[in-house]
């Protein structure tokens, strides 16, 4: 085997074959001297591979070279048990704390995680019944307004306050208005009618909500009818805003009367929020 070593240093003549195993070490090759395409693919085992230090691969995994669904649970950091992961209103991952038996998960809005909160008490928060304590002639000649009421019973929740046939509401809300008007008469009356009416400035003025009417045909003898009307008023300022009820016959105060007890009752229920 001849060996030729050129002017330029270049050895020539020789194989791989025909060197010793160890004689070429790391200090015999140029720097950059070995290439990616002069490696034999499969030749480098994973022994080969000395470990590499994990600061030195802090930012260097890009997204794109992380494979769909290649990170598990396994790898993820340990939480709170209940947690639920979200995102905050930066973009960045938060964990959602963990709520209490029986709460459920809200939206907090736009801008805010979501959380664990108690449900809202349902049913109704309102209901009031009054009656009329003292029975009365009608008017015949003008629209009589019913004083003299009475609370049936206890109010669920505030109740309503009365003061001389006026109703203040305790809060603002929807509510459900019934007036159950209970007559009597003793010769024809060609009409009565029952009014809920409705003030939004104090009292200072009312206007009509809802009327009805009804009439009586005499037998000779004492005749009864009744009117029942509804009406849902929103009530968006509770301190403001007021209800009456009133009552008209067609003929005079002597044959008409609107009888008392529970016969003649208003009724307030709150349905909801306004």
């Amino acid at each position: 085997m001849a060996i030729v070593i050129n002017g330029s240093g270049t050895v020539t003549g020789l194989s791989v074959g025909g060197l010793p195993d160890g004689t070429v070490d790391s200090g015999t090759l140029a720097t950059n001297s070995v290439v990616t395409s002069k490696i034999v693919d499969g030749t480098i085992a994973n022994a080969d591979i000395n470990d590499l230090a994990a600061s030195k691969l802090t930012g260097t995994v890009a997204t794109a070279n992380i494979a769909d669904n290649a990170i598990t649970l396994a790898k993820m950091a340990s939480g709170t048990d209940g947690n639920i992961i979200s995102y905050d209103a930066s973009g960045n991952p938060v964990a959602i704390a963990t709520g209490s038996d029986g709460q459920v998960l809200t939206s907090t809005g736009a801008g805010s995680p979501p959380a664990f909160e108690a449900l809202p008490a349902g049913g109704l928060s309102e209901a009031d019944t009054w009656y009329l304590d003292t029975q009365f002639s009608i008017d015949g000649n003008n629209t009589s307004i019913l004083t003299n009421l009475s609370r049936t019973g206890s109010a669920m929740g505030t109740g309503m306050t009365e003061s001389s046939g006026v109703f203040t509401f305790p809060s603002t809300g929807h509510w459900l208005i019934t007036f159950q008007m209970s007559y009597r008469a003793y010769v024809d009356v060609n009409y009565f009618y029952s009014y809920i009416q409705e003030s939004t400035n104090s009292g200072s003025s009312y206007g009509t909500a809802i009327q009805n009417a009804g009439n009586v045909k005499s037998t000779g003898s004492a005749v009864y009818g009744t009117n029942v009307i509804q009406r849902i008023v929103d009530v968006t300022n509770a301190g403001t805003h007021r209800v009456r009820f009133a009552t008209f016959s067609s003929n005079g105060t002597s044959t008409s009367k609107v009888q008392s007890g529970t016969e003649t009752q208003m009724t307030f229920i709150k349905l909801g929020a306004t």
